[in-house]
């Protein structure tokens, strides 16, 4: 397991437990049963730690894409420019015929 998905697991495992423990003091005060409680609690402490997992995979894969690009050109080659000019000689006018 390499460095950065230790990082993301113990980030995300963080972000999960804080998560949870907010959920389970607001649903306290709520007139709720215990079992909904913690149901709820486990819930919303599984569904962050895989959204943001899922969101740390795709920040991975879109980091380790092989040509790095800016909107729809390389950013190695800023200076390409896919519009040519045309000289006003070759365009074809209505009122010269």
């Amino acid at each position: 397991m390499n460095h950065r998905l230790k990082g993301s697991l113990i980030k995300n495992i963080a972000s999960a437990f804080i998560n949870g423990l907010i959920a389970l003091t607001l649903l306290l005060i709520a007139p709720l049963g215990l079992a909904s409680v913690i149901t709820n609690t486990i819930a919303i402490s599984v569904s962050t730690f895989a959204v943001t997992m899922g969101f740390d995979f795709v920040a991975l894969w879109l980091e380790q894409s092989q040509e790095p690009r800016y909107f729809d050109r390389p950013l190695d080659q800023e200076s390409y420019n896919p519009i040519v000019k045309k000289r006003l000689d070759d365009l074809k006018r209505r009122d010269k015929e």
